[in-house]
């Protein structure tokens, strides 16, 4: 079959299913097999949770950094040592580059976890405000109930954010 006469299909079939209904116009949300939620799409689309988020930066907070601050000390004390050591060495001169670049990179890579637990903090924020303002931003089209939100449709008003929509991850 040829893509023109599957689409002829497809349009046909559409319009079938359109004209049953007695409808003008609509719109028709798709979802997974079985209803929607959960975790995967069909197309492969983000998903986020923000408790594992969380608990991402929590190890990183509370395990990675001072497990790193705890190795970059030891690997400073034991080189100092070594230097001290060698004093007059060549070796000593080398140990100390050794450990300065060792240093740089503890430093650089205690900046880079930072920001990635702050990014994934900030990533909660950022989806959060995101599903409430989409979610508002139907609040015109219920008429006057009350949304899921808990505030009133009518009038077209919707409710200010909580929460700036910013990250602090470039």
């Amino acid at each position: 079959m040829s893509f023109d006469e599957e689409w002829a299909q497809l349009k046909a079939a559409a319009q079938e299913e359109h004209s049953a209904a007695g409808r003008s116009s609509g719109t028709r949300l798709n979802q997974l097999d079985g209803g929607g939620g959960g975790l995967i799409t069909p197309y492969g689309g983000l998903c986020t949770s923000p408790a594992q988020k969380k608990t991402a930066a929590g190890v990183i907070e509370d395990e990675l950094e001072p497990g790193l601050t705890k190795a970059g000390d030891d690997a400073d004390t034991k080189s100092n040592t070594a230097i001290s050591e060698f004093h007059g060495w060549d070796t000593a001169l080398g140990l100390k580059h050794v450990l300065t670049e060792w240093q740089t990179q503890v430093k650089a890579l205690t900046k880079r976890m930072g920001g990635e637990k702050e990014a994934l903090r900030g990533a909660n924020t950022l989806f959060t405000g995101t599903d409430l303002r989409t979610g508002s931003s139907f609040c015109g089209i219920f008429g006057t109930q009350n949304n899921s939100y808990g505030t009133p449709a009518g009038g077209g008003s919707q409710p200010s954010l909580p929460l700036p929509l910013t990250s602090s991850h470039p």
